[in-house]
């Protein structure tokens, strides 16, 4: 498998978190030679101590130590920057392909001007899009607290990845983050959808008094 640094493209990572209790994220379509959406629910993960969740959000970094400092925490996290990684592995794997095959039917001369020496400027990039892009998104329930803390470290981690030995100097990583619940307050909204499924679910439960024998007869 050919490595992202043999692939002289550009790869924009673009993460989300939001809560669950308020819907899933509504991506808009750009254009891309390869695209890949990865979507994590971390409820699972333990909340951090509700005196940090009163006074603060996910981008506290107080509240991302005490959050990330969880083993279970740490192994998701590694779980899904490991799959983020091979997802961009797997793109570049194909857009080389597509390359070479391009190449072949063009002849040495054609091949050349369109070699790595003439990479496109990042502002060419921005224009043109990206040869990669994948999307991750998080969420936990109101997309306030974990999610938050769980993006913010995975970007890090991610912004490092481009620095690790062998991979070339052109081949260019974006990474986008985007915080949904963050841009206002919804508690309101939450609470709201919360009512509303509960209010769905009951309508499936049985009555009181619904439940009898319509053959039972009645004696007075």
């Amino acid at each position: 498998m050919a490595s992202p640094s043999v692939c002289a493209r550009t790869v924009r990572i673009s993460l989300f978190s939001y809560g669950h209790a308020n819907g899933p994220v509504v991506q808009q379509h750009r254009e891309a030679q390869y695209h890949k959406t990865l979507a994590y629910n971390i409820r699972h993960l333990l909340n951090p101590p509700r005196h940090l969740r009163l006074k603060a959000t996910g981008l506290s970094r107080r509240l991302q130590k005490e959050f990330l400092q969880n083993d279970n925490v740490e192994a998701f996290l590694v779980k899904v920057q490991r799959e983020i990684l091979l997802v961009v592995k797997e793109g570049c794997d194909q857009l080389l392909y597509s390359t070479e095959q391009g190449e072949t039917k063009q002849g040495p001369e054609e091949a050349d001007k369109h070699s790595d020496s003439n990479a496109p400027s990042s502002e060419e990039v921005a224009l043109e899009g990206a040869g990669i892009d994948i999307a991750v998104t998080i969420c936990c329930e109101e997309g306030r607290h974990r999610s938050v803390a769980f993006v913010e470290e995975l970007a890090r981690r991610l912004a490092m990845f481009k620095y690790e030995d062998g991979f070339s100097q052109h081949w260019q990583l974006i990474i986008n983050v985007t915080h949904r619940q963050n841009k206002g307050p919804n508690k309101t909204q939450a609470k709201t959808r919360q009512r509303e499924r509960r209010e769905k679910g009951n309508r499936y439960k049985p009555r009181l008094g619904d439940d009898y024998d319509e053959d039972q007869v009645t004696t007075h």
